[in-house]
């Protein structure tokens, strides 16, 4: 079974050029999971003026992820940014969440086959972002992220840049923020598994992980 995540959508200013100051249109997407927290689908929809409205393309949603210099044209923003950006280019008035999902009209499936077996532990659920973070941005991060002391890259978790924590009614959550095969992810492990704080962690990492540039591509449940 999949459902939307209905919490909330993300909204991204497009821009014609990474520095430019001002927008030409908005992208917004959402992902839908199953019922194990698993992305199963990416849905997006993006608004340009200069196209004549709405638009929905699963090949840009998957093109974005792989091109650099397309990814930089996008910047991650709250919904009020977003309703004044649309106004201010002549759309109006922003659709609410409901209507915006009508726009959604090609989806990019994503895999939902087995989780990766680790070995024993409790399942991992691990947000792969795409992007890069330079040295501020790491920091930025690592600090928003409330992340300890990084463990030896050598040791026994090859790649970790630090650990948070935090315990939500007797659930132990934590999350690492890793860098493997060149790509930054965030995992996130809870301890008894509890779907409603892991739910609400995984949107707050990967809001705060968007807000410095990384792209979301996919949520994998790891065991």
């Amino acid at each position: 079974m999949r459902r939307t995540d209905t919490t909330a959508l993300d909204y991204y200013l497009l821009r014609a050029e990474a520095d430019d100051v001002e927008a030409t249109g908005l992208v917004v997407e959402e992902f839908v999971l199953a019922d194990d927290l698993s992305a199963t689908l990416l849905r997006s929809a993006g608004w340009t003026p200069a196209d004549g409205g709405w638009w929905s393309s699963a090949a840009y949603a998957r093109t974005v992820r792989a091109d650099r210099r397309l990814r930089a044209r996008l910047a991650a923003v709250d919904r009020a940014a977003a309703e004044a950006t649309y106004q201010r280019l002549g759309g109006g008035t922003l659709p609410g969440e409901a209507a915006l999902r009508d726009r959604f009209h090609e989806d990019l499936p994503l895999s939902s086959g087995a989780p990766l077996r680790l070995g024993a532990g409790p399942d991992v659920h691990r947000v792969l972002f795409a992007g890069e973070l330079d040295d501020r941005r790491l920091a930025e991060l690592s600090a928003l992220l409330r992340l300890d002391d990084a463990p030896s890259a050598t040791g026994a978790r090859p790649g970790v840049v630090g650990t948070g924590r935090l315990r939500v009614d007797g659930t132990n959550l934590r999350w690492d923020l890793r860098h493997v095969g060149g790509a930054w992810c965030v995992d996130v492990t809870s301890e008894p598994v509890a779907a409603d704080p892991l739910r609400r962690l995984l949107r707050r990492l990967t809001d705060l992980a968007r807000g410095q540039g990384l792209l979301p591509a996919t949520i994998d449940r790891l065991s």
